[in-house]
């Protein structure tokens, strides 16, 4: 609960007013497993499947400006990012809600008679998730692509470690690997 409380004060002190805010809704598929630790977890074949959607706020620096025809930009940059969602299967569903920062690539070229813009990054997340409000944390690689009007899509990937208090000890560690896809906008 700490860490999360730490990853929003610091998401919101870098939200300065020279940035914009993107809202992005994605949806998610998860597998997650539980173990007496985190090691007998990733061992696990008993897999749960799980889906949700998720809705992310982050705030970025303006896009690069598209080069010159034949020209390429590069910019590296850190985004602070809030969200809050939701995961469920059959039987149970939890919310959860966090924040998180954004290392970030973004690229913008002007090759090939198309112009473009695309952001690769990995993230870090500290989230808050379930009846128990258990403590999670996130690690994600990430990649979208601008569209036209301030509107991305885009994918990210990875795994999400969760100590369970609401669990027997053989299955008080839960990993999960979680997929988003999602559609955002300026």
């Amino acid at each position: 609960m700490r860490v999360a409380a730490a990853l929003l004060v610091l998401a919101a002190s870098s939200a300065h007013a020279d940035r914009s805010t993107v809202m992005a809704l994605g949806l998610t598929g998860d597998a997650r497993a539980t173990g007496a630790s985190y090691s007998a977890a990733g061992d696990s074949n008993d897999l749960a499947k799980l889906g949700g959607a998720r809705l992310t706020l982050t705030f970025e620096s303006d896009p690069l400006a598209i080069p010159p025809p034949g020209g390429l930009a590069a910019d590296t940059r850190l985004v602070p990012e809030l969200f809050t969602g939701f995961l469920a299967d059959d039987v149970h569903a939890e919310g959860f809600v966090g924040a998180g920062l954004r290392a970030e690539a973004q690229l913008a070229s002007h090759r090939h008679a198309r112009a473009m813009r695309t952001g690769m990054y990995v993230a870090g997340r500290g989230l808050v998730i379930g009846g128990h409000q258990d403590a999670a944390a996130e690690f994600v690689l990430g990649e979208y692509l601008d569209l036209a009007r301030g509107r991305r899509f885009g994918w990210e990937g990875g795994a999400m470690m969760r100590p369970r208090s609401d669990q027997s000890t053989d299955r008080s560690h839960e990993l999960d690997t979680i997929v988003t896809i999602y559609y955002g906008w300026r």
